[in-house]
């Protein structure tokens, strides 16, 4: 078919190139000589694109036939499968049931997990209320996402925001931390001793304490210590030599 229209477009072209060889070009053909010479290169064109458009459609049918190989070979490969496993339906059997024992076991621990959370949701977050500024800054990642947690969430996230919050009280409470706090309107150093009190101070004798209490710690202003507290920040920045600081400690059960 394809050499075929190739003949019929030469035998076109040849026709074609005659007839404009017939007159010269100083002459001026009449107007079917024109209409004739435009239909001819109308039909060339014509032929010209069925062509392009046959070759085109032969490339896509082959592309088509290599997809439809593939697919056949699938299903063959699958029936095969199908096949196997219909031989030993009973360690199929045995399998499924491990597998629905397994699941079982995962939605229980899920369920629990959850209940879990639920339970220490509230007592977690009213611990966080009382963390110290630097604590606090330091877990507001873990205390959003457990405000934000509520019973059938993921109980992964409950659980892994509890953990932090504990983690990171646990780490603060081993530490001897500082921090820049404003107490009575002025800026002072202030000296965490764990999670069980503070001391602040500053260089013009303001002075306190303060103690872990319900939604955040209890403050008291104690300017009879300023100057223990500024020995003792002079200590820790290496200013004077080390020595015993006398501070007011008050162990509560």
């Amino acid at each position: 078919m394809r050499y075929a229209n190739e003949a019929s477009m030469q035998i076109l072209t040849l026709a074609a190139l005659a007839l404009f060889g017939a007159f010269p070009v100083e002459a001026s053909p009449d107007v079917q000589i024109v209409e004739l010479r435009e239909t001819i290169a109308q039909i060339v064109d014509v032929k010209s694109q069925v062509s392009a458009e046959r070759s085109g459609w032969e490339t896509r049918k082959a592309e088509m036939n290599e997809l439809l190989g593939l697919h056949r070979r699938e299903l063959e490969l699958l029936n095969e499968e199908l096949e196997k496993s219909g031989t030993s339906t009973g360690d199929y059997d045995a399998r499924k049931t491990e597998a629905e024992q397994e699941i079982a076991k995962l939605k229980a621990a899920r369920r629990t997990a959850g209940e879990a959370v639920a339970r220490n949701r509230e007592r977690a977050l009213a611990l966080a209320a009382m963390f110290p500024k630097p604590l606090a800054k330091e877990a507001e990642v873990e205390r959003l996402a457990l405000e934000g947690w509520k019973p059938g969430d993921e109980p992964r996230d409950g659980l892994q925001a509890i953990l932090g919050l504990v983690t990171k009280a646990e780490q603060f409470n081993r530490r001897v931390n500082r921090a820049s706090e404003v107490r009575d309107g002025r800026e002072v150093e202030v000296l965490y001793l764990g999670l069980a009190r503070a001391y602040y101070a500053d260089r013009s004798g303001n002075a306190g304490i303060g103690v872990p209490a319900e939604g955040g710690w209890k403050w008291e202003g104690r300017p009879e210590l300023a100057g223990e507290i500024v020995k003792a920040f002079d200590e820790l920045d290496r200013k004077r030599p080390p020595e015993l600081v006398e501070l007011p400690v008050k162990i509560q059960d």
